[in-house]
């Protein structure tokens, strides 16, 4: 396991730091028949930082998930922030024109998305010219071969050996952006800091000590 010193600013980041280390062989993640523990968890989310950096993601630039609730989508709210990526969760419920519309608006450098919502990617590959990289995660439908990208898991194989930690500059940076459904009119997005999410991790966690 790659560890890394909890830092000054507050980010989420540090509670899967310090679940790695205090509870290394616990099962974080169950899917299916997948099992990974923390510290299996940990090495994938480094990886995943590691593989973005290698495809020329740097700090700062957009990294898009259109993804149902899969192992891979829990390792993307870690892995870009690890290497000071910010993060764009795409619902996918959204029409094609509307995913589009988030990738440019939100300036997307790559997108990681599920074969199954390879109809909805599919029409918009000539609609987001900045978005370089693709990356396709192969779960309950077959890859699609049509679309020029690389499967998930060969892409964290990608990463080079090491730590690939970037520590953040400030607690206030942009971890995520978080876009509206667009009820009545264009999705609207939301910038999340460290901070915020850190200090929102908390006060879910430990609630208000008052009765249900």
């Amino acid at each position: 396991m790659t560890s890394t010193p909890l830092q000054q600013c507050l980010s989420p980041h540090d509670f899967l730091e310090r679940s790695a280390l205090v509870y290394p062989d616990k099962v974080a993640v169950c899917y299916n028949d997948q099992r990974y523990t923390y510290r299996q968890f940990h090495e994938r989310v480094n990886r995943l930082a590691g593989a973005l950096k290698a495809a020329g993601v740097q700090k700062g630039d957009r990294v898009a998930m259109l993804s149902p609730n899969v192992p891979a989508m829990l390792e993307a709210h870690f892995g870009p922030m690890r290497m000071g990526a910010v993060l764009v969760t795409i619902n996918t419920r959204l029409s094609p024109d509307e995913v589009a519309y988030i990738l440019n608006h939100s300036g997307a450098k790559a997108l990681v998305f599920d074969s199954e919502l390879a109809p909805t990617v599919r029409p918009i590959l000539e609609e987001i010219p900045d978005v370089g990289t693709f990356v396709q995660i192969v779960d309950a439908m077959p890859r699609a071969e049509d679309i020029l990208s690389i499967e998930y898991e060969e892409f964290l194989a990608t990463a080079p050996e090491g730590n690939h930690y970037v520590a953040p500059d400030s607690e206030t940076e942009t971890i995520t952006i978080n876009y509206t459904s667009g009820t009545t009119g264009l999705p609207k997005g939301v910038q999340y800091t460290g901070r915020g999410a850190y200090l929102n991790a908390l006060g879910g966690g430990f609630g208000d000590g008052c009765e249900p």
